[in-house]
């Protein structure tokens, strides 16, 4: 994440340079990069000129602390100035993971730059209080312009963690509303770089995509929390078929899980995989189906196989972690699936969070000034492993 300052994290604690060192001497392969579409639009309402890093500072910390946070930058990161500019600072860094062969992300958290998510911030649901879909698909193109220049960027997110909004219930939270803006967002970045793999999230905070995977009809599949179509069953059926789409091999479903997420079971690995499974993990071809689905009745299989991830999870950083059951299931499930996965997050502090500036987080894989790791004993003895687990071949 970046926050207000729209600057990814850790910069003014650590260089880049060594920033992805951490990061490599793990074998993570990939940095999920989340942005705020408005770090689009400032460029376009400012005449096509980006904004430079003391400008993005002291408009999200203040003009004192903007200052010496700008400083503390350019001081561990002498490549740059208070002058350089945000997408000179993403090109850079894109350039530094490449010389260590990690993969870069542009993961679309919000339009309006703040901590995501909630069914309050405005970002929620498309044409929600802050997420205008126009300038939504004018950042991604923007951004998949962006990628053509990055040899080491293959992939970027249609949008995090959609759900439904609490200040904006007559938005339509339902599948049809979701296919709809989320094959335009699609049809956007396949026009502007048809090379880039499209990562697509799911409802309710990521988690279910089964509809699409499932080939259910979108007016009455099942939907936590979904607007209910009353006039559904007098319709004709609306399908979501993939293959049907210029793009069609270049969707990556991902899905993320938590142990609070509000409807799914994370207390047994069982449940958990069949869980997995029937929010869109078929379409990966797992095989046999988890056990669990016999007490579920609820995995049906896919419509069509289909790259999927689980591009978010987390846990506190200490010594519960390596008992953790969510997360040790989590384990479990990728290395015997193949399932790539990213992992919530790296940064052990973040400028401003929720109003409050140097705000430590303490599920953070790093510490709080971004020196070392917050849980050595947990990279040793979980991350690496994992990681080893997986029989990964870094690109090259």
């Amino acid at each position: 994440m970046s926050g207000e300052s729209m600057v990814p994290e850790g910069l003014e604690w650590a260089s880049a340079d060594d920033i992805l060192d951490m990061v490599a001497s793990v074998g993570w392969n990939v940095i999920r990069m989340g942005y705020a579409i408005q770090m689009v639009d400032e460029i376009y309402d400012n005449g096509g000129a980006d904004v430079t890093l003391l400008a993005a500072m002291t408009a999200a910390l203040g003009a004192a602390n903007g200052t010496r946070v700008t400083n503390a930058i350019v001081a561990k990161n002498p490549i740059w100035t208070a002058q350089t500019t945000r997408f000179k600072l993403w090109s850079d860094l894109a350039r530094i993971a490449a010389a260590k062969r990690i993969l870069i992300h542009p993961d679309v958290h919000v339009s309006k730059a703040q901590w995501c998510c909630s069914h309050t911030d405005g970002n929620a649901w498309f044409k929600d209080a802050n997420f205008n879909t126009t300038t939504w698909r004018r950042g991604l193109a923007y951004v998949a312009a962006w990628a053509r220049n990055h040899t080491n960027v293959v992939s970027m997110s249609l949008r995090n963690e959609l759900r439904e909004s609490y200040a904006a219930p007559a938005l339509g939270y339902n599948w049809q509303t979701f296919v709809s803006n989320m094959s335009a967002g699609a049809d956007v970045i396949f026009a502007t770089n048809p090379d880039l793999l499209i990562t697509w999230s799911g409802m309710q905070f990521s988690e279910d995509v089964s509809a699409l995977t499932t080939r259910k009809n979108l007016l009455t599949a099942p939907c936590y929390k979904c607007s209910a179509i009353r006039d559904a069953l007098r319709r004709e059926p609306v399908f979501f078929d993939l293959a049907s789409y210029p793009w069609q091999n270049k969707i990556v479903f991902e899905l993320h899980l938590y142990a609070g997420s509000e409807d799914l079971d994370t207390g047994t690995c069982r449940l958990i995989e069949a869980g997995l499974y029937r929010n869109g993990f078929n379409a990966l071809g797992v095989a046999p189906r988890p056990a669990a689905c016999n007490v579920t009745a609820d995995c049906p299989p896919p419509q069509r196989l289909t790259p999927v991830i689980l591009s978010e999870f987390g846990h506190a950083q200490d010594p519960t972690l390596l008992t953790d059951t969510l997360t040790n299931c989590l384990a479990d499930f990728t290395k015997r699936y193949r399932a790539g996965w990213m992992a919530w997050s790296l940064a052990g502090s973040y400028r401003v969070r929720e109003g409050r500036q140097g705000f430590p987080d303490t599920w953070g894989l790093t510490n709080d000034n971004w020196t070392a790791w917050r849980f050595p004993q947990g990279v040793e003895g979980f991350w690496k492993p994992w990681v080893k687990g997986m029989n990964i071949t870094n690109p090259t």
